[in-house]
């Protein structure tokens, strides 16, 4: 069964449905939360926060715009951070945004539209292992001392990048964003 019909049954109420999504995403969501979650407790409770999200959310997910696949990677991907800011008691990291200098309009759907795209293709034109460290920073909020651990970097190229990679997205937002 493919996923749009496994998502058609979730709509419908059908939990074998949702047992099937589990079965066959489990490994992708341990993986997600294995990368940032060294506690299998914590791992565990994070793969479970995702589906039952999923689950809570099925109603709303369209599979023309994202596929469920990605859906779940997302989800995930939040769950993950959320018990990041539960475990380190909730440090801070600063948005995207704030570091940017920029008041960018996420509230329009057009607007956020553009803006995200224009986002998500600096990032994916980062070269390795400068994505990483700017995903690790801005996605899963990790202060630059963490991801120096983990990738083994020291803290001032991973500044030196951040500041680099953040101005080469500026201009790109100013160059054809929408900014308030």
């Amino acid at each position: 069964m493919d996923d749009r019909e496994l998502l058609e049954q979730m709509k419908s109420g059908d939990e074998g449905a949702l047992e099937a999504v589990m079965k066959k995403y489990r490994r992708l969501v341990e993986y997600i939360a294995g990368r940032m979650i060294s506690s299998e407790d914590d791992r565990e409770e994070t793969v479970m926060d995702t589906f039952y999200k999923v689950w809570a959310a099925r109603d709303r997910i369209d599979p023309d715009r994202m596929s469920l696949k990605s859906y779940i990677s997302m989800t995930a991907s939040g769950c993950t951070v959320d018990k990041l800011r539960r475990i380190t008691k909730g440090a801070q990291v600063d948005p995207l945004e704030d570091d940017l200098e920029l008041d960018l309009d996420l509230e329009n759907e057009a607007s956020r539209s553009i803006n995200l795209d224009i986002i998500k293709s600096c990032i994916r034109e980062m070269p390795s292992p400068d994505r990483e460290i700017f995903i690790d920073r801005y996605y899963f909020e990790l202060d630059v001392k963490e991801i120096s651990r983990r990738r083994g970097v020291k803290e001032k190229k991973i500044w030196n990048i951040l500041s680099r990679r953040k101005d080469a997205l500026k201009k790109a937002l100013i160059k054809g964003g929408i900014i308030l």
